[in-house]
């Protein structure tokens, strides 16, 4: 297996020279130097997925592991790696726990951390969020049935088939498991697409189920399984114990949802993929029509989820898999990056790059709240490869994403912390990315590589107070550009996983311990 198939399980394994765009006006300063950049990792397959940043700085971190020996603390709630031993087999079926791991603002010290995980397989942490104590909530797919369920939670048992869905609570200090529980039924399930959760601590889960008897809840907006595969969405109590709601949202082929979003009156807006012709779009959708292959899509739910308020594809002739995880803005617009092979792909007028460049491309769309058009939708690409996952704005509305290229010709700015690419020319030998486009989509303000010369890709990003930004991910590179000091300054593994802070080029050194 290739170094970095393991970093590089995008929405098509989950789920079973064009023209050139103009390039920005170019300042002649670096927008952000390095704070701090560190490995975290064992011997075997390392990744980091999830960053919060903490009120003093630190930095909340969730991923997965294949590694035994990380340096949790003793009375960690999970000192221990506890899954099966990755040498059985394929990376994607064998080995792996969760971890968790709080990260001092300097980048220095393990403040927190634990492993989570049963005698079998857990994979990364699919969504991670803080309830309105502190307590941090995660999700995953696991394979293992002896997880740390607690008396009272919703499914103590696993449901069956080759995976289910998870989702836990743990104490901000990651020493106790608050609760636990299962969410599948008899076949298999994964919820990918992460979770949120809202002001009254409600949990969020979607992502895809192949069972014939997932857990739906009556007056559920669809009840059955249509395809091989419905996308679902699940919206637990705040202590684990019951289903305020649970439903199908699919057509007759696969389907599944990479990201949820919960809007201030309770409605619940996601993104996917699908390859179903039949996908229930609504009257009026922006795209109302199956594009091709896979299409991405956008679903917005009422806040019991009884009724689908509106869906979309967006897609071409060929694939585009929707990407972790899409952001909703306060205006109830939804912002979704992903990757796409479409030659046709339907970019806007007046977009940053409307023409794909390479093999596939990243993209980024921002669909109106209403569902029937889109605000935006451009490419990002060189004449390589590219993924794009997590949009962000900052605080002045610029969308940041970050993800993968396997282009030397990626437009990054003059104001990149990395101006040439350090990828080898292997099919997995990318370096990682980070850009930021204009609200409107029409102008690439910012561009970097960051990476040596193994594969390299961020999955995560969280903005901190004063304009830092964060970013978490993998890489396969013995050379990454970590700083002197940093907790971990050695590759160990096959892969990875790696923290990095970036501070606007600016800042004064005299502070590193501020967030």
């Amino acid at each position: 297996m290739p170094r970095l198939t393991h970093l590089l399980s995008i929405a098509a394994a989950a789920w079973l020279g064009a023209a050139q765009p103009a390039r920005p006006a170019e300042p002649t300063t670096p927008r952000y130097r390095i704070g701090y950049a560190t490995y975290f990792g064992g011997d075997q397959w390392d990744e980091a997925r999830e960053v919060i940043v903490c009120p003093d700085g630190s930095v909340l971190v969730g991923g997965m592991t294949a590694s035994a020996g990380l340096p949790m603390p003793a009375d960690a709630a999970q000192p221990k790696y506890a899954g099966d031993d990755p040498a059985l087999g394929h990376g994607g079926i064998y080995g792996g726990d969760c971890f968790l791991l709080r990260l001092s603002a300097d980048g220095r010290k393990v403040l927190a951390g634990t492993y989570f995980g049963g005698s079998k397989q857990e994979r990364a942490v699919y969504g991670m969020a803080l309830d309105s104590k502190g307590n941090v909530v995660i999700a995953s797919a696991t394979r293992s049935p002896d997880l740390p369920t607690r008396p009272g939670c919703f499914q103590a048992r696993y449901g069956g088939g080759t995976s289910d869905w998870m989702a836990a609570k743990l104490t901000a200090d990651l020493k106790k498991v608050v609760w636990c529980t299962y969410v599948g039924g008899s076949g298999d399930e994964s919820p990918r697409g992460g979770l949120a959760v809202d002001g009254r601590d409600n949990v969020y889960l979607v992502g895809t189920t192949a069972s014939p008897d997932f857990p739906v809840s009556r007056g559920a907006c669809q009840r059955r399984r249509r395809g091989k595969r419905d996308a679902a969405v699940v919206k637990l109590a705040p202590d684990g114990t019951a289903i305020a709601f649970s439903t199908l949202v699919g057509g007759s082929g696969s389907d599944g949802l990479m990201g949820v979003r919960v809007g201030a009156g309770g409605e619940v807006y996601a993104a996917g993929h699908t390859d179903s012709p039949d996908f229930p779009v609504t009257p009026g959708a922006a795209q109302a029509r199956h594009g091709g292959k896979w299409d991405a899509h956008f679903v917005k739910l009422s806040p019991d989820g009884g009724r689908l308020l509106y869906a979309t594809y967006l897609g071409g002739a060929d694939n585009e898999w929707a990407e972790h995880r899409p952001f909703l803005t306060p205006g109830g617009e939804m912002l979704l990056a992903g990757v796409t092979l479409s030659p046709d792909f339907p970019a806007t007028a007046g977009a940053f790059q409307r023409v794909r460049r390479g093999r596939s491309d990243g993209f980024l769309a921002r669909l109106a709240p209403d569902g029937r058009r889109f605000g935006f939708v451009t490419l990002l690409g060189g004449s390589g490869s590219e993924n794009l996952l997590m949009p962000v704005p900052d605080a002045s509305g610029s969308i940041f994403v970050v993800g993968t290229s396997r282009s030397a010709d990626l437009p990054v700015t003059a104001d990149a912390v990395q101006k040439a690419y350090g990828g080898a020319s292997g099919p997995w030998d990318g370096d990682g990315v980070l850009a930021a486009l204009s609200a409107d989509g029409a102008k690439l303000s910012y561009a970097t590589y960051l990476g040596g010369r193994g594969g390299d890709l961020f999955r995560g990003l969280a903005f901190g107070p004063r304009g830092q930004v964060y970013l978490v991910g993998g890489t396969a590179s013995a050379d990454f550009p970590v700083t002197p000091g940093a907790v971990q300054t050695k590759y160990a593994g096959r892969t990875d996983a790696v923290i990095v802070k970036l501070v606007p080029a600016g800042a004064g050194r005299a502070r590193p311990a501020g967030p």
